[in-house]
């Protein structure tokens, strides 16, 4: 079997890890760090160095609060959402703190083992009905819009777009192109704006819905 990839899963019911130990099984996915999803908890599971922490945001605010602190202490790591909570608020939250992806509980095995090794490989993920939602949760808007705001995309924003959706790092980005990294940056700042988006995430689901990439 391939390198495995190293899991810390926090979630506060242990019947529901169990699920998740066996969901995994088999697979390159391993879950090296378990626990609930505490504060005491994670800071056992950075001492493992988990490369994807898998957990769940049960709590009035806590769980999205201990995932912001996770990535600023565990810079190298994927974090990931998995929730039974599909409040609009929360999804906008976890995603304006910059994790990396967020799945419902309930998804299957196949489909959280491919979420989780697309996640680990750079591509962000949402579980697709929570994607279109968001994209509509602003009164009136569409996903394509009115002739009057069309927007209007360079061949270029279309480039750093696709590779985006790839899941390349600004650094590879500007590689490719043969561009450096802060007119990458500029390009994306101007691309986010276009679109009313605030991160990364909501840029790759925006451009798939409107067709700009694949």
């Amino acid at each position: 079997m391939a390198e495995r990839i190293r899991v810390a899963l926090l979630d506060n019911h242990p019947l529901f890890r169990r699920g998740i130990h066996d969901a995994l099984g088999g697979t390159k996915l391993a879950i090296i760090a378990e626990g609930e999803a505490t504060e005491d908890a994670a800071h056992t599971a950075l001492k493992k160095k988990p490369e994807i922490v898998l957990m769940d945001i049960d709590g009035e605010g806590e769980g999205i609060r201990l995932a912001e602190r996770l990535l600023a202490n565990l810079p190298g790591a994927k974090i990931v959402i998995l929730t039974a909570s599909s409040d609009e608020e929360d999804i906008a939250e976890a995603l304006r703190i910059g994790v990396h992806g967020y799945i419902l509980k309930g998804v299957g095995a196949n489909e959280l083992v491919t979420a989780l090794e697309g996640i680990y490989e750079g591509q962000p993920y949402i579980t697709p009905a929570l994607a279109t939602r968001l994209l509509l949760r602003d009164k009136g808007q569409s996903l394509r819009p009115s002739k009057d705001k069309e927007l209007v995309f360079t061949a270029r924003d279309k480039q750093v777009l696709g590779h985006l959706a790839e899941g390349l790092t600004n650094e590879e980005i500007a590689d490719r192109l043969g561009l450096n990294t802060r007119t990458i940056k500029h390009y994306l700042t101007g691309v986010f704006r276009k679109m009313r988006v605030r991160n990364r995430v909501e840029a790759v689901v925006r451009a798939k819905a409107m067709g700009i990439c694949n």
